[in-house]
């Protein structure tokens, strides 16, 4: 009689560990779950941030050029003078 109490005690243990490592296994899942939406979240709030600070320097850069060419007109002109003849030496090679 010890031997079939023991082995229905076995069975009894094993039943519960199943179902512990199946409560573990879903708890892994939904930590996993968490990290990857904290992590998600974190991203898409940093590439947010970079695009309005890439908008305001494009926006500063812009400012600037445009106050140059409009206080420096001539050497805008030669500047560009230059950057196109150098480039057309460039490209005829």
């Amino acid at each position: 009689m010890t031997r079939d109490s023991d082995i229905e005690l076995f069975r009894e243990d094993l039943v519960a560990l199943k179902r512990d490592v199946a409560s573990l296994i879903e708890h892994a899942k939904g930590g996993a779950t968490d990290t990857v939406q904290d992590a998600d979240g974190q991203i898409k709030r940093r590439v947010r941030s970079l695009r309005e600070e890439a908008g305001a320097q494009r926006d500063r850069s812009a400012k600037a050029v445009n106050l140059f060419l409009e206080t420096q007109p001539v050497a805008a002109l030669s500047i560009a003078v230059a950057l196109g003849y150098i480039g057309a030496r460039v490209l005829r090679r």
